[in-house]
């Protein structure tokens, strides 16, 4: 088969869990045979074509159709949520040659963008739910809505014309990475194929062990407990709430340190995370690394220079980092929101993060250290990932999907 991959933006510089899933769903796809391309837009990006992993990927000009966008703003709807439109990959999906699937990886323009192009070639496209799209909590729908207030909307009469908003409806399928949001998809379309199809992870890449000096290269001391929270630095994914819950922790366990790592998407909260840290006197106790290259050997030298992994998230579609740290073997602290809720077991695989208190979280941090407790969830993690969430097992599932609607 010959498929084509749309996400909205496909950046190594910003790299997050949509590109992680995408790349590693294609790189299955190309490997057991399958003609494999992404096409996406320039957003953050503003290479037109290069091989990422043996993946052919190409990029078109974009814009966003409202008049009187800053480039801050711009750069913000880039990282996160932006309705952007691109008539050069409209023009460049038509042009390709006996495709047999479209899969597009966002809705909105984009998605519609896809359908139409789908619709001219006679062929089927599906559309992933990456980012939520039932069960985004309202703080972060009014972050994204604060972002254009007071701009004027000019591209509703694009959204019509490639039927953003039939996107779902004209699917040939709809992947949801969480129960309770196929459950709601279904409610919202119930003549639509809903397919619960979650993340996955490369189990063997994660598990493999690494000549680990991780410690010593960022001043980390070999004593210490250290916590890691891997994600974007963004409000949504709350490392101020670790920061809080630091003070409580080193009163059990005085040799804690904060680990964070990720790209920076909102440079404001990335800065009063920074004051917090002053404010608290935790410079000595907090190492915050903005960003290290998904295909870095270093991001698995950090899981695997770890203790615990944290993720304190107020949304999580998935939380595809939590299979990473299941398949480096480490015990994980999570908030049971989104999808970490429906695909983990509290006290089996992970610990919840309870009335979400940087007290309870300090509690539960504690409790992930205790060998016992550790050793337990480890085991049930390292089991429960190998089976269901290596990409071998999720790529045969959606290639499976494709060929039946072929």
């Amino acid at each position: 088969m010959k498929i084509i991959h749309c996400p909205r933006r496909f950046t190594r510089s910003s790299w997050g869990g949509t590109e992680t899933c995408l790349l590693s769903l294609a790189k299955m796809q190309r490997e057991t045979g399958h003609d494999v391309q992404v096409m996406s837009t320039k957003a953050l990006d503003c290479v037109a074509a290069e091989m990422v992993e043996e993946i052919d990927v190409q990029r078109f000009d974009y814009f966003y159709p409202w008049f009187g966008l800053t480039k801050d703003v711009q750069r913000s709807l880039d990282n996160s949520g932006g309705n952007l439109f691109s008539m050069g990959l409209l023009k460049g999906l038509l042009a390709e040659k006996n495709v047999d699937v479209l899969h597009a990886h966002s809705g909105k323009r984009l998605g519609g963008i896809v359908r139409t192009a789908a619709k001219l070639k006679k062929i089927p496209y599906v559309v992933s739910l990456h980012g939520g799209l039932f069960d985004v909590p309202a703080v972060i729908s009014e972050a994204r809505n604060e972002r254009q207030q007071g701009k004027l909307e000019w591209g509703k009469v694009l959204g019509a014309a490639v039927g953003a908003r039939r996107v779902y409806e004209d699917a040939a399928a709809i992947f949801c990475l969480s129960d309770s949001e196929k459950k709601a998809a279904e409610k919202q379309f119930p003549h639509a194929r809903i397919e619960y199809l979650p993340n996955g992870v490369d189990v063997n890449r994660f598990k493999k062990a690494t000549q680990n000096d991780f410690r010593q290269q960022r001043g980390i001391p070999e004593s210490a407990k250290v916590i890691l929270s891997l994600s974007r630095i963004d409000p949504q994914k709350n490392q101020l709430k670790l920061v809080d819950a630091l003070p409580h922790l080193l009163k059990t366990v005085p040799e804690a340190h904060l680990l964070v790592i990720g790209h920076i998407t909102d440079p404001a909260y990335h800065q009063r995370l920074v004051r917090r840290i002053a404010d608290l006197g935790l410079q000595a106790k907090v190492t915050i690394i903005e960003g290290i290259d998904y295909f870095d050997p270093q991001l698995v030298a950090a899981y695997k220079a770890s203790d615990v992994f944290c993720l304190p998230s107020v949304h999580e579609p998935f939380g595809i980092v939590v299979l990473e740290a299941w398949a480096a073997g480490l015990p994980v602290v999570a908030s049971a929101v989104g999808g970490i809720g429906d695909f983990t077991q509290d006290g089996i695989d992970i610990l919840h993060s309870g009335d979400d208190t940087p007290k309870s979280w300090a509690h539960k941090i504690t409790m992930a250290l205790e060998p016992n407790i550790a050793g337990h969830v480890r085991a049930s993690a390292s089991l429960r990932v190998t089976r269901e969430y290596d990409w071998s097992v999720i790529g045969q599932r959606v290639t499976k999907i494709y060929e039946e609607l072929r």
